[in-house]
């Protein structure tokens, strides 16, 4: 599972499932409980299918068998852009945490709920000064069809990039949750925190 390096939350963004018949049981059941209930968010029904940190309108009594289950290595191998340690030889994905689901719901740009990342744009020089997400940097001709060898010597611009979103390990992490107030997750924190994940 994709894991947050700053909170103690699932990311559902990237994860590897084996072909197991409890995994198989597992996932027809959530995506079965999500087609019935449309207005849960599929990473709170992710991490409470696993019984981790989120809730959803289901007892817990009622989950299905969970898989066994660990997070990828959120610190460099499999990131989330907004934060991670900066082993560039470690780095395996990306995870743009884009934040534009605040437009599917009619919000504007008030919404607390907008990553910075996704406030904050970058100047390309390279085209005239136009000012673009770290997601549209990715997404050009130079980086797709870049050699992995060599991409962060070829591609500099998004070595800067990356290189901006380094931070120290948290000393704790935040609780998972999506407003602080609601009583969305788990009032502490789960087994990953104490598992140093």
């Amino acid at each position: 599972m994709g894991y947050d390096y700053d909170s103690d939350c699932l990311c559902n963004g990237f994860f590897y499932l084996r072909a197991r018949p409890v995994t198989h049981r597992w996932l027809f059941e959530m995506v079965r409980w999500l087609y019935d209930h449309p207005y849960e968010h599929d990473q709170r029904a992710i991490s409470a299918f696993l019984n981790y940190t989120e809730k959803v309108a289901l007892e817990a009594e009622h989950l299905p068998t969970q898989p066994r289950w660990f997070v990828l290595d959120v610190n460099n191998a499999f990131i989330n852009f907004a934060s991670w340690e900066g082993r560039f030889e470690e780095l395996q994905l990306v995870h743009f945490v884009d934040g534009s689901a605040f437009s599917l719901y009619g919000r504007s740009e008030w919404d607390p709920s907008i990553p910075e990342t996704k406030r904050r744009m970058a100047t390309d020089e390279e085209n005239g000064g136009v000012k673009r997400t770290a997601m549209d940097f990715f997404y050009q001709p130079g980086p797709i069809a870049a050699d992995p060898a060599t991409f962060w010597l070829e591609q500099p611009q998004l070595t800067r990039l990356l290189e901006g979103q380094r931070r120290p390990r948290p000393v704790q992490k935040q609780k998972c949750g999506i407003l602080p107030s609601v009583e969305t997750a788990h009032s502490g924190y789960g087994w990953l925190v104490d598992a140093g994940a």
